[in-house]
């Protein structure tokens, strides 16, 4: 390894230490002194060298605080991470110029080995020495080294406990910071299902049972300390949405397609919900493990989108279906009797004197003489016709297949005297009446717009016949009705 990423990596296993500048502790205080004493010499030090200096965790002896690294005899242990013997540093041509040599505190004789600490991945790298000094020259002996590596490993061992300590205190700390993050993101989500109506819940397909959160267990209206109800759950959704609901969970099981469902659901208190779930799998080592999801109660939603279908759909005076959900209705329905190869009838009505209502009493008059027509229309729907006001004075029936030309005879002579009252005030009434076209889907062979015009063209034949009749198209007279 290169000298600059070796030294790199020196400086970085210091650093992870974090024992440059700390107070002096005994451990390293008593190393120090013992390798004074056995070796005899005036000054000792464990020392730590930084980029720009060395400084001395412990020290014994004349020696400042710390030093700059360049001129220091330990720089070069430090450096070759190799034990160094000087017997007389002012001979040696190293060392013979440097300050603490020629000045304090004069440095002699010296050895040095190099203290190192053990990385993550079981590498040792050197961070500092420890090292013996003296004032004056003396022969060195291998024995001198030999008690240096010895005390050496007492230091390498508090250094690398040292280490371990800060790992499983950083470590302590990464698991606190986690636990409280994981805290603030568990409130945050339960308060994220209150906000939403939602909860989440995660079945365990080998032991059959589901755990919920909180918002699935408000959703339920049930208690959270009663625990899931594990043997109960299907019994929440009625049928058909329970068998629609069982199918897609063995589908998804099955073919590992996730789902999203709309759903009718009756809680514990037997409240009806509306509720979105969706579902998918969860896999442990490639294989199903689980099945996880979201529940939603989405009630509120799907009565307001339901209020405006309705208001989409329906004639706001009258409260019976508009022209397009009559158009809509009748498309469907004109598509089932082809299917059965059956025919089905469109009645078209046209008021006769509402007009003169109007001119005379004012549109309030008018309102509610449309009003009595469309409670007189709803009767219909107990036969399973379809009314619908197709605007002003215009309303139109869809007749099922079921009634029959037979039937219809008679439904229509009921319908005409129906339509038939005075409308006004005391003082002032007008007749009025409704004059009917008939129209039969096998004449227009299936197609709603000819239908409707063959219904139309019967309407106006019987309003050039008689005013309060009904005719039927393609009848040349011998359908009529006079109501």
């Amino acid at each position: 390894m290169p000298d600059t990423q070796r030294e790199a990596l020196r400086q970085k296993a210091l650093a992870e230490i974090a024992l440059l500048d700390t107070p002096p502790e005994a451990e390293f205080d008593t190393l120090a002194q013992l390798a004074q004493q056995v070796l005899g010499t005036s000054m000792s030090s464990v020392t730590l060298i930084d980029p720009e200096r060395q400084w001395f965790k412990a020290r014994c002896g004349p020696l400042a605080p710390w030093t700059e690294r360049g001129p220091a005899l330990c720089t070069v242990v430090f450096e070759t991470e190799a034990p160094l013997m000087v017997a007389d540093a002012s001979l040696d041509p190293r060392f013979a110029a440097s300050p603490f040599v020629a000045g304090e505190p004069h440095i002699r004789f010296y050895a040095g080995v190099p203290v190192r600490v053990r990385l993550v991945n079981g590498d040792r790298v050197t961070i500092g020495t420890l090292c013996v000094l003296d004032d004056k020259p003396r022969e060195p002996k291998a024995s001198d080294l030999d008690i240096l590596n010895k005390l050496a490993c007492l230091a390498e061992a508090l250094v690398d406990a040292r280490a371990v300590a800060l790992r499983a205190a950083e470590a302590a700390e990464q698991r606190r910071l986690a636990v409280e993050r994981l805290e603030r993101e568990r409130r945050q989500f339960k308060q994220a299902e209150r906000m939403a109506d939602m909860g989440s819940y995660r079945y365990d397909i080998a032991q059959n049972t589901t755990v919920w959160s909180d918002g699935v267990f408000a959703i339920h209206e049930l208690p959270v300390s009663g625990g899931v109800p594990n043997g109960e759950l299907l019994n929440f959704f009625p049928e058909p949405d329970r068998t629609r609901f069982l199918d897609a969970v063995l589908r998804t099981l099955d073919t590992g397609e996730p789902f999203e469902m709309d759903t009718d659901y009756v809680t514990a208190k037997g409240n009806g919900r509306r509720v979105r779930v969706s579902c998918e799998i969860e896999l442990s080592k490639g294989s199903p493990n689980a099945l996880i999801g979201l529940v939603q109660d989405i009630t509120d939603r799907h009565r307001l989108e339901e209020r405006l279908r309705h208001q989409a759909r329906t004639d706001d005076l009258t409260q019976l279906p508009n022209r397009a959900e009559f158009n809509r209705v009748l498309d469907k329905r004109l598509h089932d009797a082809r299917a059965q190869g059956q025919e089905l009838a469109v009645l078209l009505i046209d008021l006769d004197g509402f007009k003169g209502v109007n001119d005379a009493l004012g549109h309030a008059a008018g309102d509610d003489v449309l009003r009595r027509v469309a409670d007189r229309l709803l009767r219909l729907g107990q036969d399973g016709c379809f009314p619908a006001r197709l605007g002003g004075d215009e309303f139109a029936v869809i007749v099922p297949v079921e009634l029959g030309r037979s039937g219809l005879v008679s439904m229509v002579e009921t319908l005409l005297r129906d339509l038939r009252f005075d409308g006004g005030e005391p003082g002032y009434t007008a007749k009025v009446a409704g004059t009917v076209g008939i129209a039969w889907s096998a004449s227009a062979d299936g197609d709603r717009e000819i239908l409707l015009r063959q219904a139309d063209a019967a309407l106006y034949a019987a309003k050039r016949s008689r005013k309060g009749t009904s005719q039927t198209y393609g009848d040349d007279g011998a359908g009529r009705h006079a109501g």
